[in-house]
């Protein structure tokens, strides 16, 4: 993490658990982990236009984690993105609460509504899926690729 990517996290807490979490299961840790952050501000205002729904927080799970690793944790260089690694985990709030962009016309494999909220820090697009839930949503990927990659080539899944 840059020191300005440092910096834009510092006015949320939940950074440095989210970074801490993926770094234990990084490390191999099977541990069970769910940390939660309340919806608020800009993001709580998105979700309820978006999606009429009140709600109140999003999480992100061990299961969540180790996806994100499996699928974006190494070789998207063939792609065109860069690598996720434990600390681009404490992005997550501000990439939620900061957003530049949000796209909500995607659905998961089993055809919930899920969406995609981006943010350029330096050059680099972070994004972060939030999809399912009734008051609660999970980030349940992750991803980081250049500003001038399409959003769509950034995010795909091999």
């Amino acid at each position: 993490m840059t020191d300005r990517e440092k910096e834009l996290v510092k006015n949320y807490p939940e950074a440095d658990a989210f970074a801490g979490a993926a770094a234990n299961v990084w490390n191999g840790s099977a541990s069970p982990v769910k940390i939660e952050m309340v919806v608020k501000g800009r993001l709580y205002a998105e979700l309820k236009k978006m999606l009429n729904k009140d709600i109140q927080s999003v999480f992100l799970t061990d299961s969540d984690i180790r996806h994100i690793k499996k699928k974006h944790g190494s070789n998207e260089a063939a792609r065109g993105q860069e690598n996720i690694t434990p600390d681009d985990f404490a992005l997550i709030p501000l990439v939620l609460n900061e957003f530049d962009k949000v796209e909500h016309d995607l659905t998961d494999k089993m055809g919930n509504k899920k969406l995609l909220f981006q943010k350029n820090c330096g050059g680099l697009i972070y994004l972060a899926a939030v999809e399912r839930g009734i008051t609660k949503w999970k980030c349940g990927h992750s991803g980081k690729c250049a500003s001038q990659v399409p959003r769509a080539d950034c995010f795909q899944s091999p």
